[in-house]
């Protein structure tokens, strides 16, 4: 397992969003990839931030709510479709999370792997070393590599 880099399991998809298009493109893009969160980067493919299907409920529900940790309080739902309404046109960088964690071809999964749990992400972008998207590597991905390295030791 020491030997595996981000290389070895990486995706090539270039699936993101430019920090311009809006919060009402970027739910339609999630909805279509069936994609938890996408990269959000400039007009020179440099990332420069994160969007998750989180980062937009956050955004909809009011601060207080964030403040309240039990599931038995859910906020009203007229309430958060009238603010997805309100944000649909405004463009996604103002909800993305900054700075955004990346990764290179060169990091070890077990690397990934410990981010991924210390974190929770669920899909990281892979950057060259000019901060550029080349694809991204998920915890899905992370997870199948290991099982099929347990296997494989294993006999199995």
């Amino acid at each position: 397992m020491e030997g595996l880099r981000v290389s070895d399991i990486m995706t090539h998809d270039l699936t993101f969003v430019f920090e311009n298009d809006t919060v009402e493109q970027v739910v339609d893009l999630l909805d279509m990839t069936r994609l938890s969160g996408v990269p959000v980067v400039d007009d020179e493919l440099k990332v420069v931030g994160f969007i998750s299907e989180d980062d937009i409920i956050r955004a909809c529900l009011p601060s207080y709510f964030s403040l309240l940790q039990t599931a038995a309080f859910l906020p009203d739902t007229n309430l958060f479709i009238a603010n997805l309404k309100k944000i649909s046109h405004d463009p996604i960088a103002r909800y993305a999370t900054k700075p955004v964690f990346t990764v290179k071809p060169s990091d070890t999964l077990l690397f990934v792997a410990d981010m991924i749990m210390r974190k929770g992400y669920k899909l990281i972008p892979v950057v060259d070393d000019d901060n550029t998207l080349i694809g991204i590597v998920g915890r899905l991905s992370v997870l199948r590599e290991f099982t099929k390295r347990e296997m494989a030791v294993n006999g199995k």
